[in-house]
């Protein structure tokens, strides 16, 4: 399409962002001529392949839409009974918090057997017409300037004799996983202040997290009607997490994740290790635990990473593992592929058009290095509290507001590629996203001052937050992208929900932590949400009574009642 050179799209990386960004390539442009350079070789290992096997809604548009995986997805993977916590500290996991969904949401998430499907995704690749090759290690990358081509160098794993292969393309996508040819060539990668680490392995047949709980505890079992074992289930402890995910047809998958300051790694890096860590902390788990097959076990130490800079002028990028790895904690992998496939396929797009420029380029770095910063930031920002079940639970809350009111209608509305709408979008969210960070220093400090003002028993972030539950439905992905006016009307719509529950986080954190205070917040009526804080001393100095949005409290007054609902009382019978 391009001329004089060889593929006109070379994608170093055949694993689920290479394949899906070269599929995403050949739908919008099928005169491309791509070509995908893959080190593993078919068939692959189907259930102790990769991990990342779980998906959030919008992961999950973009492979069953964006991709068009949905029947595939629909036939031969788990459908995903949302993200499910249980925050520790009991005999049994009927004695802990529980949060949750009891059914499957209206948008749909997958468990996703990452051999299985990145299997099918070669033959779809190259049923839309690229190029794969397997079984070959790119050598080298030479990046050709301003309209010089690229030079791609690639050898066969099997014979190390053997004459490498270069050729020349006009694009280069960099999708080779935690190799990062071009981070580490161009030495572009980024670290995050403190390390976090994680072990994981596969089990043949079911960790099954309801049969963890003796069935004559029928109260805890009927609070829930579809199989636990379908959630991405996580077990929490101060410090960090595990996960129990189930993969089609009968295995399961289960990880480690802590941060290395509370939880050395030489506490679970071997399997017996990890196995004696994970039966410490998660009740029920023992015996089936060291019965099962285990399949495979890794290691990964420091496991997130950023980079300065992920797509260039010079028509190179850089996807999935290759450009960041953000927390795994709300599966958001899946997510950030979509994202940076999506923006490499509207600039390969504008590169046809010959309208590829500059502006646009910076646009994009920064647009989506700030996301995948931003999610890694707040989500590492609490594994000092994990085991906090109240604040932790009021932090998912708002998390989940976040996303599905500001987040998740911008990728269903494509307007993260359209600079002038996200740019409206981002000044009318500027607030909002001030307004993320001091509630995550509110949430920090309250936890290091808990005094036990609330608990719950289990709570279902779906049908016990109707508030909530409205933002995700009225956001719902449809079969035609939404024009921008509808976007921008729900997102407005979504901040002022937002506002309305920092208020109502504040109002509890007060009760918790400075009750003798309570009653002269809620005088001042509504409040300047950016400078909510624990510190009264600095009250009038950070401008908290000088709110800078119109009043909503009849709102606020609903939504507290709403949440108040899900608490009760340490000192009173067990209920909600």
């Amino acid at each position: 399409m391009f001329g004089g050179v060889d593929y006109d799209v070379v994608v170093a990386g055949g694993g689920l962002a290479g394949l899906t960004l070269a599929k995403q390539l050949k739908d919008a442009q099928p005169g491309l001529s791509v070509l995908v350079c893959e080190r593993e070789r078919s068939p692959i290992p189907l259930s102790a392949f990769k991990v990342g096997e779980s998906s959030v809604e919008v992961g999950a548009y973009y492979f069953s839409h964006v991709i068009g995986l949905y029947d595939y997805l629909e036939e031969q993977h788990l459908e995903k009974l949302g993200l499910r916590y249980f925050y520790g500290g009991g005999e049994g996991l009927q004695d802990e918090a529980e949060f949750g969904v009891n059914r499957f949401l209206p948008a749909k998430s997958y468990q996703l057997n990452r051999g299985s499907l990145e299997e099918h995704l070669r033959l779809v690749v190259e049923g839309a017409g690229a190029e794969l090759v397997q079984g070959v290690k790119v050598l080298d990358i030479e990046l050709g300037e301003q309209d010089a081509p690229h030079r791609i160098t690639y050898q066969s794993i099997d014979d190390d004799s053997a004459r490498p292969t270069t050729v020349t393309s006009r694009w280069v996508v960099d999708a080779t996983g935690r190799h990062r040819l071009l981070q580490r060539k161009l030495d572009l990668t980024k670290r995050y202040p403190k390390p976090h680490n994680s072990v994981w392995f596969r089990l043949e047949g079911r960790l099954d997290t309801d049969e963890a709980v003796g069935a004559e505890h029928t109260g805890w079992h009927e609070r829930i009607t579809e199989p636990r074992w379908q959630s991405t289930n996580h077990f929490m402890f101060e410090g960090g997490w595990i996960w129990a995910i189930p993969l089609a047809p009968d295995h399961t998958s289960v990880g480690i994740v802590v941060s290395d300051d509370l939880h050395p790694v030489t506490k679970f890096n071997r399997i017996e290790k990890a196995i004696d860590f994970i039966v410490d902390r998660v009740p029920g788990f023992d015996p089936a635990i060291r019965e099962l097959p285990v399949l495979d076990f890794r290691v990964l130490k420091n496991y997130s990473h950023s980079s300065q800079q992920v797509f260039s002028q010079d028509r190179w990028a850089c996807v999935g593992d290759a450009a960041v790895f953000a927390d795994p904690y709300y599966s958001v992998g899946s997510n950030l592929i979509g994202y940076a496939n999506s923006f490499v396929t509207e600039m390969v797009g504008r590169d046809v058009k010959d309208s590829f420029d500059e502006g646009f380029v910076r646009y994009a770095n920064r647009w989506f290095l700030s996301l995948a910063e931003g999610l890694t930031m707040n989500i590492q920002g609490s594994y000092a509290f994990h085991d906090n079940a109240v604040i932790m639970s009021l932090k998912t809350i708002w998390d989940y507001y976040v996303g599905w009111a500001f987040s998740d209608p911008q990728f269903y509305g494509k307007t993260f590629l359209d600079e002038s709408a996200s740019t409206t979008l981002s000044a009318l969210g500027a607030h909002a996203v001030a307004t993320q960070g001091t509630i995550m220093n509110l949430f920090q400090a309250w936890a290091r001052t808990y005094r036990g003002a609330f608990a719950f028993d289990y709570i279902d972030y779906y049908d016990d937050v109707p508030t909530l539950a409205r933002l995700f439905e009225q956001n719902l992905p449809g079969e035609e992208i939404p024009a921008f006016g509808t976007v921008l009307t729900s997102v407005r719509d979504g901040l002022e929900r937002i506002e309305e529950l920092a208020h109502v986080i504040f109002y509890l954190a007060l009760e918790d932590a400075l009750p003798e205070r309570l009653d002269e917040i809620r005088s001042r009526g509504w409040l300047n949400v950016s400078a909510l804080s624990l510190n009264p001393e600095r009250w009038e100095q950070d401008g908290l009574f000088a709110p800078k949005s119109r009043p909503r409290l009849d709102e606020v007054e609903t939504l507290e009642k709403e949440l108040r609902a899900l608490y009760r009382s340490p000192s009173t019978a067990a209920g909600r």
